[in-house]
């Protein structure tokens, strides 16, 4: 039986917006077999069952001999951790401070914007003060937030007696989007002091429209709302991924219980709809869509990775060796609404996903500034062949990009590397997004994200620090950018009685990746972010804009 991680994965819940199933019926699907087949038994199906009793055997074999190979910790360590330390560190957690370098910091950047209508008090430090104090810091599953990294046992949390002011402060609104950039440039690129805390936040308010920062103020003129609030987060990944801050911001308003029980009945609905089938159809897809799955699926896993090891090349290293990726060119931008991008999609192709769209569209960007880039250039020899494909990294989220009420925040990420064509190689926009959308899906049904990180928990765990830095950058794939795909919100949500305008998050920077792209959806809209090495994207605003004309070229070649 599916546990309710992969029941929530599988369920399409129209109200998480943009969200990439990596569900398990997709796997099922990979070998034939739907809940709707008949299954009979046979001799492939008595062999697939033999061979995943073998499989359990063998890895209860394997814990036994880890358990006898531990050295026992003394009595003074056991109780230097119980009496010191509260949590032990998750493994993307460790890896993440492990990986980082002096210029490639380890962290994730974003602001939460918030409109205040003509008489209406901004939100102050006070006021998100108790509303962080009531919502996070009394909730078990974000005690993580009071925490840093512990000096006496490496990997480990440890509690700390801070006040929310040893987090937060207020500062002057930005006079121009300029100023907003800097200042989240400044958070991407400054250090956090790990054993002190975790992260921070910074406050201000003005004028609407000053920051730059919501992209429709000039809407909410017209409704009567004169005033803006900016809330820039900065954290250190360690502390937790982009799908656990989105729950934290979903817990932190007003419609948090609202959310929590749409949750719970689309789990409760998909559980009751799994029951309804056999026990014996059940149980027989379970084995063999998992043997297909982690047996070819981890085969596949590996060869493209070595193969996208060897023989690929990121044409923009040159670029890089000349830059500093210290210098950083950040953006954001609305792409289009959530239901024009779906029904753009849908008449692509056959089960092609948004996030096939938008890998499209930063493809095609990707293509546009190395054009650029190498105009301006004078060591590119421009009657050199130019490439015609590149790699990018998809983040994924292992638990399909949710956190049920009650669990933990944490770092349940994995990623995976993917082939794109430039359009001189595909043909068309149209023939682009096809060939892009069939890698993806071929990608969903492997298990790199699962291998990347059990790779990255043995590294964290076993190997010295300049190992994971180096394997860091080797797993890469030589790849151009990376891109995250976050749950947004459906509607408009409140904090504090105040409407939350815009949410919007920054990657950290990978060491030898140049560009991170984040997507999201809010109220209905769709809204792309960039943080680059401006050696190699001078110009961000010019960057997503490029997104954006490619998708209009698509949406258009699609009504033809």
């Amino acid at each position: 039986i599916m546990s309710y991680t992969d029941r929530i994965k599988e369920t399409k819940m129209s109200w998480l917006g943009l969200a990439e199933d990596y569900a398990f019926s997709d796997r099922i699907d990979w070998i034939g077999m739907k809940e709707e087949s008949s299954i009979s038994l046979s001799v492939p199906i008595v062999l697939g069952i033999l061979l995943f009793l073998a499989v359990l055997i063998l890895r209860h074999a394997t814990l036994l001999i880890q358990c006898s190979l531990k050295t026992p910790a003394s009595s003074a360590q056991r109780a230097k951790h119980t009496k010191v330390l509260r949590k032990q560190m998750t493994p993307v957690g460790k890896f993440a401070l492990a990986s980082q370098t002096e210029r490639n910091q380890s962290i994730i950047t974003f602001f939460i914007a918030l409109s205040n209508k003509i008489g209406h008090q901004p939100m102050g430090i006070s006021d998100l003060e108790r509303l962080w104090e009531s919502r996070i810091m009394n909730e078990k599953r974000h005690e993580r937030f009071g925490c840093c990294v512990s000096r006496a046992a490496d990997g480990y949390y440890e509690k700390l007696d801070n006040s929310f002011k040893d987090y937060a402060s207020e500062s002057p609104h930005p006079d121009d989007v300029e100023e907003t950039k800097e200042r989240i440039v400044e958070f991407l690129t400054k250090p956090i002091d790990v054993h002190d805390k975790l992260w921070q936040v910074e406050i201000s308010h003005g004028n609407l429209g000053a920051s730059g920062a919501i992209l429709h103020s000039d809407e909410l003129k017209v409704k009567g709302h004169n005033s803006e609030t900016i809330a820039l987060f900065r954290n250190h990944h360690c502390l937790c991924d982009g799908v656990s801050l989105s729950a934290a911001v979903a817990d932190l308003s007003n419609e948090s219980n609202e959310l929590r029980d749409k949750i719970l009945y689309a789990a409760e609905t998909h559980k009751q709809r799994i029951l309804r089938t056999s026990f014996m159809r059940r149980a027989l897809s379970f084995i063999i869509g998992s043997l297909t799955y982690y047996i070819f699926g981890t085969i596949i896993a590996l060869t493209l990775q070595a193969w996208n090891m060897i023989f690929s090349s990121n044409p923009f290293e040159e670029f890089m060796k000349r830059g500093s990726c210290a210098e950083r060119s950040v953006s954001w931008k609305y792409l289009a609404s959530v239901e024009d991008a779906k029904r753009v999609t849908k008449s692509i192709k056959k089960g092609a996903k948004l996030n096939d769209l938008f890998v499209a569209c930063l493809t095609s960007a990707i293509e546009r500034q190395y054009e650029s880039i190498s105009k301006s250039s004078s060591q590119v020899d421009n009657k050199q062949k130019g490439p015609t494909s590149v790699n990018l990294i998809v983040t994924t989220h292992l638990s399909g990009g949710i956190i049920l009420p009650g669990e933990s925040i944490g770092n349940k990420i994995g990623a995976f590397a993917v082939t794109t064509p430039f359009k001189s190689k595909a043909g068309s926009s149209i023939k682009r997004l096809r060939a892009i959308s069939k890698a993806l899906q071929l990608m969903k049904r492997t298990t790199a994200p699962q291998i990347s990180y059990l790779v990255t928990s043995f590294i964290s765990k076993y190997l010295p620090k300049r190992v994971a830095q180096y394997a860091l950058l080797k797993a890469n794939c030589h790849s151009v950018a990376t891109i995250s795909n976050v749950h947004g919100f459906p509607d408009t949500i409140h904090w504090a009685g105040n409407p939350v305008e815009m949410i919007c998050a920054f990657l950290p920077l990978p060491t030898g990746i140049p560009i991170g792209i984040v997507v999201t959806s809010y109220n209905g809209r769709i809204i792309m972010s960039v943080d680059a090495d401006a050696s190699v994207v001078p110009n961000a605003d010019e960057f997503l804009q490029w997104m954006v004309e490619e998708y209009e070229t698509i949406k258009t070649e699609a009504s033809q």
